[in-house]
């Protein structure tokens, strides 16, 4: 009986193991066959945006996440401690001497400051640069994560992937900005067709919003969409630019590719994560295999498997 219990035991483990083979096998064959054409972008044209309290989660997918359409929601923050707690003397003080990456607003240029030599920076009355601390990465920050709670609206898939295989890649999806008047990082979109969620949690901003069919009038993000050089970029007199103020206190979703210009009216703290959902997972995926197929390929067995993830770094697959 006890040559048969051991005999027994590492059968039924190799049995459990090609089982767990076989699924993951499966998983990725029916992948990569039901995903063979490459998914497409989903958006909706506007001429203005829509501005929504008591908005409830239905209604945010059908009007707007799954069209692909930018909204401005008005009381997802109103009950986070990060709205008062969150000011230019909390960060002197708790983060003082920690490091973002500040960027010269002209010339794009990026590098360290500390956040007290920032803030100090902000309070000269003359400076000769327009200089924005745009990422002081929260990823790791448990406390600052615990003044504040995404909306149910924007539920990360990502977010499945272990902590320690996001970390190695720098997914950091959340990062704080503060910037003074005038201030601006440029038109742009974001990277990997990811949503982009804007929290404002002082100050105003002034926002041009473009649909992502009006890059070729964009000239790759070179103009200024608030004051359009149209001798140089004569193409922008075709474009149809949406311009509105975002306020303390509000949350803009801005879905995959749309073209955005972000200009800060006033002192601002900004809270900003990306994130991806059902209806831009698959232009996600194909966007991570063209940076890295064998990371790419993983990323939706992670989701669907965290365990995977975990065994793959483990024994340092990734």
């Amino acid at each position: 009986m006890t040559i048969q219990s051991s005999f027994f035991f590492p059968n039924i483990m190799e049995l459990i193991f090609a089982l767990i083979t076989l699924t993951v096998v499966i998983s990725l064959v029916m992948y990569l066959t039901l995903h063979k054409k490459r998914s497409k972008l989903i958006w909706t044209p506007i001429s203005s945006i829509d501005r929504r309290s008591n908005l409830s989660y239905d209604e945010f997918v059908r009007e707007y996440a799954s069209v692909g359409k930018p909204v401005i929601i008005t009381d997802a923050m109103k009950d986070w401690k990060a709205s008062t707690k969150w000011t230019m003397d909390f960060f002197r003080t708790e983060y003082g001497s920690s490091v973002g990456q500040v960027m010269d607003c002209a010339t794009l240029t990026k590098s360290p400051m500390t956040i007290a030599d920032y803030l100090d920076y902000m309070t000269l009355k003359e400076r000769d640069k327009l200089l924005c601390l745009e990422r002081l990465v929260i990823e790791n920050r448990l406390d600052l994560r615990q003044d504040y709670k995404a909306p149910i609206y924007f539920l990360d898939i990502l977010e499945k992937i272990p902590q320690e295989v996001r970390n190695k890649y720098k997914y950091y999806p959340g990062h704080i900005l503060i910037g003074h008047k005038d201030t601006s990082i440029g038109l742009h979109y974001d990277s990997h067709h990811l949503n982009a969620w804007i929290a404002v949690i002082s100050g105003k901003k002034r926002v041009v919003l473009l649909s992502p069919d009006q890059g070729d009038f964009v000239y790759d993000g070179e103009v200024d969409t608030f004051n359009p050089d149209l001798e140089k970029f004569p193409l922008y007199a075709n474009a149809k630019p949406i311009e509105f103020i975002l306020n303390q206190g509000e949350i803009i979703n801005i879905p995959p590719d749309w073209w955005h210009h972000v200009k800060n009216i006033e002192d601002s703290i900004t809270l900003q994560h990306h994130w991806a959902d059902k209806w831009n997972s698959e232009i996600v995926f194909q966007s991570y295999i063209e940076d890295s197929p064998k990371v790419g390929y993983l990323i939706p067995l992670m989701i669907n498997f965290p365990w995977l993830g975990n065994a793959l770094f483990a024994i340092g697959f990734l």
